[in-house]
């Protein structure tokens, strides 16, 4: 029997070892650009678009919001100063302390009308 000639450095296979550094044939070598920085006036990427529509959304969303809630306090003076109009006209006393009726008959009749307006 013929002693088996040893191989050099490699797989078991036969085929050479592809270690960091070394390209292989038919591989072509990877360049990766670092810093590359994009010319002005280049169309933006599909991750810059979907922030400009986020931030777009984010702002009419917040626009939406602060309108809302100017409507909101609006309503709530208002209903505030209403109240107030109405705690007066109930708690009016004579020097004795009895309730004045003249300002809660103008009080009921405002709502009389109000009922009827509806």
């Amino acid at each position: 029997m013929k002693p088996r000639s040893q191989k050099g450095q490699g797989r078991p296979n036969g085929k050479p070892n592809k270690g960091p550094g070394k390209v292989a044939h038919n591989q072509k070598p990877y360049f990766k650009s670092k810093n590359n920085q994009k010319a002005k006036g280049e169309k933006p990427n599909k991750p810059e678009i979907r922030n400009m529509k986020r931030k777009e959304k984010a702002a009419q969303e917040a626009a939406e919001r602060e309108k809302v809630r100017a409507e909101r306090d609006a309503q709530v003076k208002a209903y505030k100063k209403k109240r107030l109009e109405k705690t007066k006209a109930i708690s009016k006393r004579t020097q004795k302390g009895q309730p004045l009726m003249k300002d809660r008959m103008q009080l009921l009749l405002k709502q009389i009308e109000e009922m009827k307006r509806n």
